[in-house]
């Protein structure tokens, strides 16, 4: 039944020149439209979940800066604090630079 009143409603969208002319040629017993099939057919589940796999990957890996390493570091704005660490009795640790208001000014002395 749905199928009746979809092709009715695909049928009244041609143009009325063509349909006068397909009446004349062609017998009312003939006139069968078929639709493709394309448009009853579902979608491929493979191919939503795997689009949904990227995406979902994507959003979780949130790329993290490593530290520049130099011989010399240095502050690089006002809010960078300059720390010393891994200190023990055989050396005397590394120097950091460690910013809260910008990553990219993290450092490390070699």
């Amino acid at each position: 039944m749905a199928t009746h009143t979809l092709m009715r409603s695909f049928g009244a969208l041609s143009l009325s020149t063509t349909r006068s002319i397909a009446a004349k040629s062609v017998a009312p017993a003939a006139q069968l439209r078929t639709i493709s099939t394309t448009l009853f057919s579902r979608p491929r589940a493979s191919v939503a979940p795997s689009s949904l796999a990227k995406t979902a990957v994507q959003a979780v890996t949130q790329q993290t800066r490593g530290m520049k390493v130099h011989s010399s570091v240095k502050k690089r704005c006002e809010h960078c604090k300059i720390v010393r660490r891994k200190v023990n009795k055989r050396s005397n640790g590394y120097l950091y630079v460690i910013c809260k208001s910008n990553p990219r000014h993290k450092q490390r002395q070699s």
